[in-house]
């Protein structure tokens, strides 16, 4: 027996979203799910008031009626989309008086081919995958890619289950970013765009698809729940249209090649986006113990040498930071770093101590063991 009271929410939505789109209709259909709600707020307060709303008609709390809760959540996306549309905020206002973009946008790009040494895969397996626990992951995933960024090679960063306070995903994806400098919010496909470009993979916090589309495409085997952050990578080029290419997240790992693809603007994916602020050159990658040398004057590409040597007045401060006093042994493993960008950072051992009388130095010359 049908519920009259779910196929009255669903006729009263209906309703709304036959009349004219305008932000007075848009609060309308908001006030449906929040009857409290007097005003639209600010671009993230109205999405997350929507995303209560979408969770209210979505299939799965119609299971009697899962044809009519399916369309009806895509036509009030939509009716949403040109609610915002009809009166943009002043930030998009100002953004669409300049050029649409501040760089040269590519038809196609993919972060993978960009940097070739980023992983995706998450180093921690966790009992559930409940919605506030995956954005975690998720975000992690973007932690894990952008330090690969900004260190040059493969790293990894260990996930933090400990806390386990419910969230919805973007204070999921916010509460794991307040520790790499806090996060940026990213609206539209040209700022989400320009980031990824420049910066490497964002999360999206928005992404709502449907059960059929989980269903029949890859990316419905990492998601197993709705509304939850998903790893946006790149964009391309289909004859159907323009997608996002999306990095699902595995249990297993191993992750590369399996990348999915979403239509820009399907399910909300490009409604909110957030990223990291911090660059995450300041980030120490690797375990200690480090030793942070200079690298004035040194090239940029030290990381891909065998070997790098330092020329040291007194080397007092080379046994006090890496906490030994016999570092030459091939089992001790020091951490050299770039002491102005500690994501650049390689492991090494200390193959000898010379005297240069030369320089009046010493000459301390680490091989590195990766």
């Amino acid at each position: 027996m049908s519920d009259p009271f779910r196929r009255l929410f669903l006729d009263q939505v209906n309703l709304i979203i036959q009349k004219e789109p305008s932000r007075e209709s848009l609060l309308a259909l908001l006030q449906l799910a929040t009857p409290g709600l007097v005003d639209l707020g600010g671009t993230r307060a109205t999405e997350k008031t929507f995303k209560t709303l979408t969770a209210r008609v979505h299939p799965d709390k119609h299971p009697r009626d899962t044809e009519r809760a399916t369309s009806l959540c895509q036509d009030a996306r939509c009716f949403y989309d040109k609610c915002l549309a009809s009166s943009p905020s002043k930030k998009k206002t100002k953004r669409s008086a300049s050029s649409p973009s501040s760089v040269s946008l590519p038809l196609e790009f993919n972060a993978i081919n960009k940097w070739p040494h980023i992983e995706y895969s998450r180093p921690h397996t966790m009992p559930e995958m409940v919605e506030d626990v995956m954005s975690r992951s998720v975000a992690y995933q973007c932690i894990n890619a952008r330090g690969a960024i900004a260190h040059g090679r493969k790293i990894e960063y260990s996930f933090d289950n400990e806390d386990s306070e419910t969230r919805n995903p973007a204070k999921s994806v916010e509460w794991v970013f307040s520790s790499f400098g806090g996060a940026k919010e990213l609206c539209g496909a040209t700022e989400i765009k320009e980031e990824i470009l420049k910066n490497g993979p964002v999360v999206s916090t928005t992404f709502c698809p449907s059960d059929t589309f989980l269903s029949n495409h890859a990316i419905g085997k990492s998601i197993h729940c709705h509304q939850s952050g998903i790893l946006v990578v790149g964009w391309k080029q289909l004859s159907s249209g323009e997608v996002w290419i999306v990095q699902p997240l595995y249990r297993s790992g191993g992750l590369r090649s399996q990348v999915a693809y979403v239509a820009v603007g399907q399910f909300g994916i490009d409604d909110c986006c957030l990223a990291p602020k911090n660059d995450l050159q300041d980030t120490p990658w690797q375990p200690g113990p480090y030793y942070d040398g200079s690298m004035v004057g040194v090239e940029s590409k030290w990381q891909t040498w065998t070997s790098i040597e330092f020329h040291l007045v007194s080397v007092d401060n080379l046994f006090k930071e890496t906490g030994s006093t016999n570092l030459i042994n091939p089992n001790n493993v020091v951490t050299v770093r770039d002491k102005t960008k500690i994501a650049h950072s390689k492991k090494a051992n200390l193959s000898s101590i010379t005297w240069d009388s030369a320089k009046n130095k010493f000459c301390v010359l680490f091989t590195f063991v990766e």
